[in-house]
């Protein structure tokens, strides 16, 4: 032990040896202070006293506001009111300081909920009395005087109790003077006695466990995991410990604190040079204070150590005498930091983005949105292409840039880009379903120039910086592909965003498909309750149509039968003739349901066989001349004898359908137009009426079953809207294809073409235009 450490313990033996002394002088002063003490525990009581006995004035002051507020409704008594619950609070807390029992305690407590009580109905008085409602008012306000007037006097029983408490504490001061004194005087001997023994053992003990306390530092601080570095007090390095060493890189001391940068190769943070002033060892033994958790970097064999460093100045008394440097290695846990930081910021994202997405149901909306919040996060621009179904064929759904004068551009180079599955980049992903992405753009296979091209739109050729390009799929099918471009290289996309652009396409597409699927199923409910509403008309006007013809068979058959009685033959026959008409008539209606049934199920079978055009059309007019008297056919047809292959019964069924319609539909005495034109490949035939027209709003629905158009009545025109969609899937169904031209009012021309079935043979005795007028009488 060196001499400064033996003057010290000896030092203080006589430092202790002069306390005593000093402790018999005190405690001759002690006994004095105990009798002014008897004196302040007689009078002691008299601030609580003072502060309970004021506790008491505020509660009476409070009745008193209460009160003048509701009498005098002036707003100087809520002033007053609340002047005496500040004041209570504040007298309130002087009693709990200056309670020193628990008795005294329990009667502080007690005032405070007499205040409470009182409190709260004097609140629901002036409450009810700015309400207007006084006289409720008036009984909360007795109320609280009953209250205030049966509550004890809480002055005089704590009066009561500190005179019962001085008169034990005086007891107490005068036995405890005595002993005191007694005491004092024995300590101090053993004192004396004891204190050079101690510091003899002291002395002996002190020199073995400084030693020990030495050798124990240095292996705790040799086995640390962190890096140690002690510096004394002018700053220079004495020690390092081997985890120091590994992370510096060497062991050098007695390096100045000046030329730590360079030695140890100490950069900031953000890798930029470090002044000496600005490490936390100038600043601990500069200030003082510890310095705690400043991120510095190591920058050595061009690898970069993030480390997190703390200085805690060593002091003697108020002298510093050096620093203790711990440092350890942050570049793991700043990694893992940042990932977290990433994996949280991309969670956001695509929450947000899922919460857009599926904040509207309307397709064209949610592959706007898709295209908008995905080129808000990543890249400049994006762009939905969705695949067409049943084709090969894609469309551009939406596109949105973050720049829109720069939109036009992102739409020229989309359409650069074939838009078929399997073909360019983009299709080549819908097709394989992989994602494609290419950086450094600007070659002529990408389809974007690095000149100042011209496009189409007299604009220069957009510049990119990478393009990526997603597929759009889900479990059940492909649904297109999500181009994501950047033009800024500050946004270009990297491999580290992959993962958060696929993420985004997966929520994309499944919000696309929703779209899809609310769509078709908007569309089949639809469809559905159209064809409930077809099923009533048709019952409606099935039951009517079937029901017409029953009574006239019915009625016409029972005049023939009084007819034959009375021997009216020419009569009854007529009346058989009409009654003949309407059975056939209700055959056709069944015939037409019968062959519904057969379209719908698949089971109407076309037998093909040739069929020479034009003496087919020539009889079927023919017979609905002779049928219709009323009514002027014109046959026009061609040079050529065109042969068709089909079901003789079900073309005749097509033709016969479009004459009766132009004959029901027109009105008395006009004309009607038959037209046959060969087209080589195929055979035009046409038929023209001048009745009553289609609205234009109809005509694509004309082909539909039980459709029937706004303006036909069904009692004046019959049939159950059958007739043109069977007409329709008979032609369908030889291959060919029927089309309408209407204008409401000025008539209606249906046309159909058939294949041809060979080169036609030229009849040049066949006139060009024939003309079968109605035989009058």
């Amino acid at each position: 032990m060196d001499s400064t450490i033996r003057h010290t313990l000896w030092g203080a033996f006589t430092v202790l040896t002069l306390l005593v002394a000093i402790g018999l002088g005190l405690t001759v002063t002690v006994l004095q202070i105990g009798r002014r003490q008897e004196s302040r525990i007689v009078h002691g009581s008299e601030p609580l006293l003072d502060a309970v006995q004021a506790m008491n004035d505020d509660v009476r002051a409070l009745l008193g506001a209460s009160r003048g507020y509701l009498l005098t409704q002036q707003t100087q008594f809520l002033q007053q009111y609340d002047d005496a619950v500040r004041d209570f609070q504040r007298q309130s807390v002087k009693t709990n300081q200056l309670a020193s029992s628990p008795q005294e305690t329990q009667v502080v407590s007690k005032i405070g909920k007499q205040f409470a009580d009182i409190k709260g109905l004097t609140d629901e008085q002036i409450r009810l009395a700015r309400e207007g409602r006084f006289g409720n008012a008036n009984e909360y306000m007795l109320e609280a005087a009953r209250l205030q007037r049966s509550t004890p006097d809480f002055a005089d029983s704590l009066a009561d109790q500190r005179r019962r408490q001085q008169d034990i504490d005086l007891e107490q001061i005068a036995s405890l003077r005595q002993g005191l004194t007694l005491v004092m005087v024995v300590v101090s001997i053993v004192i004396v006695a004891l204190g050079g023994y101690t510091v003899w053992r002291i002395e002996q003990s002190l020199r073995q466990s400084i030693n020990r306390e030495v050798r124990r530092t240095e292996a705790m601080i040799a086995g640390m995991s962190d890096g140690v570095m002690v510096v004394d007090r002018e700053g220079k390095s004495v020690y390092i410990n081997p985890a120091g060493e590994r992370l510096l890189g060497q062991s050098q001391v007695g390096v100045p604190i000046t030329q730590f940068g360079e030695v140890y190769s100490l950069r900031k943070e953000d890798g930029g040079d470090v002044d000496a002033r600005e490490l936390p060892i100038s600043q601990a033994l500069a200030t003082g204070k510890p310095i705690m958790d400043v991120t510095m970097m190591i920058a050595r064999d061009e690898k970069k150590i993030a480390i997190s460093v703390n200085a805690t100045p060593l002091k003697e008394g108020r002298r510093i005498t050096g620093a203790i440097v711990t440092f350890r290695d942050i570049t793991e846990r700043q990694r893992l930091e940042e990932e977290l930081q990433l994996q949280a910021e991309r969670a956001q994202i695509l929450a947000d983005a899922g919460a857009f997405f599926s904040s509207n149901i309307e397709p064209v909306w949610v592959t706007q949105a898709i295209a908008e919040r995905v080129a808000e996060v990543l890249g400049d621009w994006s762009a939905v292409i969705l695949k067409t179904p049943d084709s090969n064929e894609m469309r551009v759904a939406s596109i949105y840039h973050r720049d829109m004068a720069s939109l036009g551009l992102a739409w020229s180079y989309i359409y650069r880009q074939p838009l078929v599955v399997g073909e360019g980049i983009i299709g080549q992903v819908v097709s394989t379903g992989y994602p494609a992405m290419i950086s450094n753009l600007g070659s002529a296979s990408t389809g974007v120039s690095t000149q100042e091209n011209v496009t189409s739109y007299h604009a220069p050729t957009m510049q990119l910086a990478s393009l990526l390009i997603l597929p759009l799929r889900t479990r059940r099918q492909m649904l297109g592909a999500l181009v994501i471009a950047a033009n800024d290289p500050e946004r270009r996309m990297t491999d580290d965003k992959l993962p958060l652009a696929e993420q985004l396409a997966e929520r994309a597409a499944l919000a696309a498909e929703n779209a899809k699927l609310y769509t078709e199923q908007v569309e089949a409910r639809r469809k559905v309750e159209d064809l409930s509403r077809l099923k009533d008309e048709f019952l409606s006007i099935a039951s009517h149509e079937l029901r017409t013809p029953v009574t006239s068979i019915k009625g016409y058959t029972q005049l023939a039968k009084t007819l034959i009685r009375e021997q009216d033959l020419a009569t009854s026959e007529e009346y058989l003739d009409i009654a003949l008409d309407q059975i056939d008539r209700m055959s056709r209606l069944i015939l037409e349901l019968l062959d519904v049934s057969r379209i719908e199920t698949g089971r109407l079978e076309i037998p093909h066989e040739p069929l020479r055009w034009l003496p087919f059309v020539r009889d079927l007019v023919h017979h609905h001349h002779t049928s219709v008297s009323d009514r002027r056919f014109h046959l026009n047809v061609p040079d050529t004898d065109p042969v068709v292959v089909g079901d003789r019964d079900r073309l005749e069924q097509v033709v016969g359908n479009l004459l009766e319609n132009a004959v029901k539909y027109s009105p008395e005495g006009s004309e009607i137009f038959v037209d046959v034109v060969d087209k080589g490949d195929h055979v035009v035939t046409s038929v023209c009426d001048r009745g009553i027209g289609i609205p234009n709003d109809e005509l694509n629905q004309v082909f539909e079953r039980f459709h029937r158009g706004r303006q036909v009545s069904s009692t004046n025109y019959g049939g159950l809207g059958l007739g043109l969609y069977i007409t329709k899937q008979i032609v369908d169904r030889h291959g060919g294809s029927i089309w309408v031209d209407s204008k409401e009012g000025s008539g209606t021309t249906f046309y159909f073409s058939l294949p041809s079935a060979a080169v036609p043979v030229i009849d040049a005795a066949r006139p060009r235009r024939e003309a079968v007028q109605a035989v009058t009488q």
